[in-house]
């Protein structure tokens, strides 16, 4: 009896030396973790590069304006969006017509298609309670061969940390992947780190500055303008829809119904120019489905629009420039504010029509 009491008692002191061993695990990673996010603002202005760098700033906007109780306006897409849309000037112009105070960021990705959409939305922009997501939405985003996880643009976002995260099919382990990226500074700079040590840049091989993008996401092209088909050519045509498309379209529009939260189809402007290309059967084909996500849409690409909305404004085909942006996003605050505030709309912004 004493030598089973003696070796219970030794099990039980081994135990407590292993939780007091975690424990201080713990303390010492919690406090180096800490002194080295006090060490990095001190050093760099660079942003952790979980995304691209011109990508983060309205990511880290988002969890800041969850953190402090705020339910934003989330603008999300391609860099067709965060090109487009400044949230500064939509926050500034929306008090301004309606008298109401609203915060919004643009959390857009590079290269955005439907896929990547639905994962962003359901697992990254809803569970931070927004106040209404506003998803700019353009034929590209909907190309069936964009779909596929090894397609160019889904293996760039899953190749970055944040994408990463929001793709697991664990909740487990997508909520603490995310939860990390948020908080820990030692998980978010990684990369950072590791490229830093090797003066190789991986993750984000085309150069942008640091300041490519504003603090709510928005990062204007310059005001030129290029008649160059060729992403036209090659990312929106030829069209066509396949049950695949359709589901994914589909899932986003149940996945805002099923979480109460209020989503937005905005069907970005391109340059008249571009319809050259795209033939009015595929542009019928796009605007029959986007219809099927069962999601309100606000038309910004109608005749009316692209007389509004000429060479000046744009940079190239399907992107807007930094005046465009700025016109552009006046002219959504201008909807918002008719939809949400009964503000009567007038100006350039009747130009777009409205589906619900």
């Amino acid at each position: 009896m004493r030598h089973l009491y003696m070796q219970a008692s030794e099990e039980t002191r081994s135990v407590r030396k292993l939780i007091v061993l975690l424990l201080a695990v713990m303390i010492t990673l919690a406090i180096t973790d800490g002194l080295i996010g006090l060490l990095l603002s001190h050093i760099t202005d660079e942003p952790p590069l979980i995304l691209r760098v011109e990508n983060v700033r309205g990511l880290q906007a988002l969890w800041s304006f969850s953190d402090a109780g705020v339910k934003p306006i989330v603008f999300t897409g391609s860099s067709q969006t965060y090109t487009g849309i400044s949230p500064h000037l939509f926050d500034q112009h929306l008090q301004a017509v309606s008298g109401q105070e609203i915060k919004s960021t643009n959390v857009s990705i590079v290269g955005a298609v439907a896929v990547i959409q639905r994962d962003l939305i359901r697992n990254l922009i809803i569970p931070n309670h927004p106040q209404t997501i506003i998803y700019g939405i353009e034929m590209r985003a909907l190309v069936p061969d964009s779909q596929d996880e090894n397609a160019i643009w889904s293996k760039d976002f899953r190749n970055k940390p944040l994408g990463y995260a929001v793709t697991q099919p664990s909740a487990f382990e997508r909520n603490l992947s995310i939860w990390l990226l948020e908080h820990s500074s030692l998980v978010s700079y990684r990369d950072n780190i590791q490229q830093w040590l090797s003066g190789t840049r991986l993750i984000n091989q085309v150069t942008y500055a640091t300041s490519a993008s504003d603090d709510l996401g928005y990062a204007p092209f310059p005001n030129k303008f290029s008649q160059d088909g060729t992403f036209i050519k090659t990312q929106f045509i030829p069209f066509t829809v396949t049950d695949t498309t359709r589901q994914i379209l589909m899932g986003i529009g149940e996945t805002c119904k099923q979480n109460g939260t209020q989503c937005i189809l905005l069907n970005m402007p391109l340059h008249e120019l571009a319809y050259q290309y795209i033939s009015p059967a595929e542009e019928l084909l796009y605007r029959n489905l986007l219809k099927e996500a069962n999601l309100p849409i606000w038309d910004f690409d109608t005749q009316a629009c692209h007389a509004i909305l000429g060479d000046k404004d744009f940079y190239n085909l399907n992107h807007l420039n930094s005046r465009g942006a700025e016109l552009f996003s006046q002219m959504v605050a201008d909807a918002y504010a008719n939809v949400y505030f009964n503000v009567p709309i007038s100006g350039n912004a009747t130009c777009m029509t409205m589906t619900n």
